[in-house]
């Protein structure tokens, strides 16, 4: 169940990688650490497909967002060939 998890994970707008831990296991349930890293992760999508899995979010422990800038590039100065 994990890897097909994992994989539709990944499948979601916006996510770039997927880690899962397993953390508890009982009779009935097991117990997951979900990371997940991505540019602009489609949520809806993503509860959409943990439901699918039948995922039950108890809750989540830390979110982080960072905002990107953009990488200035060098103007390159072509000179024309010297010939002699």
């Amino acid at each position: 169940m994990l890897v097909e998890l994992s994989q539709a994970i990944c499948s979601v707008n916006g996510v770039d990688e997927c880690d899962i831990a397993v953390t508890d296991v009982d009779a009935k349930t097991e117990t997951i650490k979900l990371t997940i890293r991505g540019p602009d992760i489609g949520y809806d999508e993503l509860l959409k497909i943990a439901h699918e899995h039948g995922v039950s979010i108890k809750g989540v422990d830390e979110i982080s967002v960072s905002k990107s800038k953009p990488v200035l590039q060098k103007p390159t100065s072509q000179q024309p060939p010297i010939s002699h």
